[in-house]
């Protein structure tokens, strides 16, 4: 009988050695595995280009970590006799999901600083993902701190292990506190993002009138007018400028949409383009005047039909050159006026809209110098 139950109890504590054994070297791979989750985490940054993409890999990564989490939990079994290297795996995978929860914080952040005109196609996509990766790291610590309470309630050596286990609880408790800050920071970021709207939205449409906006300018110094072909010059030229108008008013529209609904977070390269606008208008602006005086000087030579064209068209030229400028000016302030990062930018702001106002001012003087030419050229041919 003596040899029976010397027997079972050696078998009995070979499989509690093994036993243990295996849940150590499970408690080692989750730190692995977390460890790999953080670096690569950390690594991540939508400063360096990029893409939700790898947010999603990471985001499906993380769910497959918290899967094995959870079947570590579930092999839990009593008696469990913990040793310093169990605690101190605790003790880590807690501080990876503290690590963890503050990169979650520190992208939602990097979102406000897109700035390329290719990002915005990856803008909403990152809200959804920064949100989702926020839900899995909350859900990844809630796993870890019940697995943590539930060790610590079935370990049979409580009191040999009291110092460590008391410094292992505290640090669960700290660190959760941290993660749950974190993770609500996080959430609220992206809560203001999805009610402010970054200008970058608004970039790839500035781009495009930009460079319509140069082609028009350069047709205009290469176009020469003579008392012949005036008419069919200045029409296809305000065709040009017609269709560019429709561009910039259509924006225009959005932005105050845009404007009625969410407050905007300034792109610097939006500011770029309202300053690089500017610059083109008052070119455009002096094109135009510069052809109020060709005309002029080649009215006497002109037939009345052609001439009355050529006026029609230049009056039609200044129209959509006004309303652009105007536009432009308008959507600029619509978006700095309520503008979330106001003081970052203040600097550049303050900037572009110097340049703005001194271009503007330049373009009404030609505009109107071009309209009182054509009104005056109008009345003395009575056309």
């Amino acid at each position: 009988m003596l040899k029976k139950y010397l027997a079972s109890s050696l078998l009995l504590i070979v499989f509690m050695v093994n036993a243990h054994a295996a849940f150590s070297t499970d408690m080692q791979s989750l730190v692995n595995q977390g460890n790999s989750l953080d670096s690569n985490l950390s690594s991540f940054s939508f400063d360096q280009g990029d893409d939700c993409s790898q947010l999603g890999t990471l985001n499906t990564s993380i769910e497959t970590y918290i899967e094995s989490i959870e079947m570590v939990y579930a092999q839990l079994s009593s008696p469990l006799s913990l040793t310093q290297g169990d605690l101190t795996s605790l003790d880590d995978l807690s501080n990876i999901s503290r690590s963890m929860a503050q990169e979650s914080m520190r992208i939602a952040l990097e979102l406000n600083s897109i700035e390329s005109v290719a990002d915005i196609f990856e803008y909403r996509a990152g809200l959804s993902a920064v949100l989702r990766l926020s839900d899995d790291i909350g859900t990844m610590a809630d796993r870890i701190l019940e697995m943590a309470n539930r060790i610590l309630i079935m370990a049979d050596n409580i009191g040999s292990m009291a110092d460590k286990i008391v410094f292992t609880m505290t640090l669960q408790s700290t660190n959760m506190q941290f993660i749950q800050a974190s993770l609500l920071t996080t959430q609220e970021n992206i809560g203001a993002l999805t009610s402010s709207l970054s200008s970058v939205v608004y970039n790839l449409t500035l781009d495009q009138i930009q460079s319509d906006g140069d082609t028009l300018d350069s047709d205009m110094q290469t176009t020469i007018l003579t008392n012949l072909n005036m008419a069919d010059e200045l029409n296809q030229l305000q065709a040009q400028s017609a269709q560019l108008m429709g561009k910039v008013v259509s924006l225009y529209t959005f932005v105050s949409i845009n404007s009625a609904m969410a407050s905007h977070y300034i792109n610097g390269d939006t500011l770029t383009y309202f300053s690089d606008l500017s610059e083109i208008h008052r070119a455009l602006a002096q094109s135009t005047e510069n052809f109020a005086r060709t005309v002029q000087l080649l009215a006497p030579l002109t037939s009345t039909p052609i001439l009355s064209d050529a006026t029609n068209s230049m009056l039609e030229l200044v129209q959509d050159i006004r309303i652009m400028s105007d536009r432009i000016m308008e959507m600029s302030a619509k978006i700095i006026v309520m503008a979330d990062n106001i003081g970052v930018m203040s600097n550049r702001i303050v900037e572009v809209e110097g340049i703005q106002a001194s271009n503007m001012a330049y373009t009404v003087d030609s505009l109107t110098t071009a309209q009182n030419i054509t009104i005056n050229t109008i009345e003395s041919y009575g056309l």
